[in-house]
């Protein structure tokens, strides 16, 4: 895989890495997803950024974790096993781009932790990916808060919501195609 890098006033910046979590459970091959913290009517997947020292598969399980609770014992995937890789370039506006980290976590249902960091700011659901889809677009066309922003302060949000919906949707079709998974079920 090629670096990827964006310049920013005459400088070279290098992508923001972002660990995204695809957490199935294999028994009823469906996957967690968790409520925006602005939006709380609306569901996107766990991912945040990878901290230094940290692996992107590191990340996602912790990412999980804290937003999803997951166990923390899950096994951390192999960068060899990164379901995808994403380049995102700078959202109009602003000078740094994204990379993100797909990861596949494993998790049965009954095995999340019933207390959780974000437990009092998120909630949780399992969704087959079909819903997931739906759900990912319900969050990144959703006009909540436009009427407060004003020309490009609106367009840049618009922007950003609309890639990082697309990178999530994509994780959720490469995972159905890497299972075997009708997206519909």
């Amino acid at each position: 895989m090629s670096e990827v890098t964006t310049l920013a006033m005459g400088k070279e910046k290098a992508p923001r890495d972002v660990a995204l979590a695809v957490v199935h459970a294999p028994k009823t091959h469906r996957i967690l997803m968790i409520s925006s913290r602005k939006h709380p009517h609306l569901w996107i997947l766990p991912k945040g950024g990878v901290e230094k020292g940290e692996t992107s598969g590191q990340a996602a399980v912790r990412e999980a974790w804290e937003e999803a609770g997951t166990p923390r014992s899950l096994k951390i995937p192999s960068e060899e096993d990164k379901l995808l890789e994403l380049d995102l370039d700078a959202a109009p506006g602003t000078t740094k781009s994204e990379k993100w980290h797909a990861h596949v976590l494993h998790c049965e249902e009954e095995d999340l932790e019933p207390e959780w960091m974000e437990k009092h700011e998120r909630n949780r659901a399992w969704y087959t990916p079909q819903e997931c889809l739906e759900k990912i677009g319900q969050w990144y066309s959703d006009p909540s808060g436009s009427g407060e922003l004003q020309g490009l302060k609106e367009e840049k949000k618009a922007g950003k919501k609309q890639r990082k919906g697309g990178a999530m949707e994509r994780a959720i079709r490469a995972f159905s195609e890497s299972q075997g998974l009708d997206q519909r079920t």
